[in-house]
């Protein structure tokens, strides 16, 4: 019983990560601005952007208790949105947010043929899987809360 209810609880936590957004108060004290960046919001709902933080080598901003967070273990809550819609590198989907894909059938266009991840898994272009728990160091997400127009 207590194995599952801590299965539970990291499941929980993980999926709280792929829903954040940028330039907003986390429940950790932080808004990150971008994958490494991030300003405190000293218990208000506005961060304060008079003083930015950048997380070390290796490590993203997250909304985990510990603000920076290996890449591997935890994707960041806010990041690069270069990689939405994109067909390459696989030609086989793309990913249009972090939990929705669009299949390109070989194409360098998505089509219109689209589909979503299941609760706590998130679209990695970098895998053949589509959808996955954990990131990599070569993972490509789209760090979009909605799906990009295809």
């Amino acid at each position: 019983m207590y194995k599952c209810v801590v299965l539970l609880v990291l499941v929980t936590l993980q999926g709280s990560v792929i829903w954040s957004a940028c330039d907003v108060c986390q429940s950790n004290g932080a808004a990150c601005i971008n994958q490494t960046s991030y300003n405190l919001c000293f218990g208000s709902s506005m961060p304060n952007t008079a003083q930015n933080f950048t997380c070390t080598d290796g490590l993203v901003c997250t909304d985990q208790p510990i603000i920076c967070f290996q890449r591997s273990e935890t994707p960041a809550s806010c990041g690069d949105t270069d990689s939405c819609g994109q067909c390459a590198p696989n030609y086989v989907f793309a990913c249009t947010s972090r939990s929705t894909f669009a299949f390109c059938f070989g194409s360098t266009k998505p089509t219109n043929v689209t589909g979503s991840c299941p609760a706590g898994y998130f679209c990695d272009a970098s895998t053949q899987e589509i959808c996955v728990i954990k990131t990599t160091d070569d993972s490509i997400i789209c760090h979009l809360d909605e799906p990009s127009v295809v």
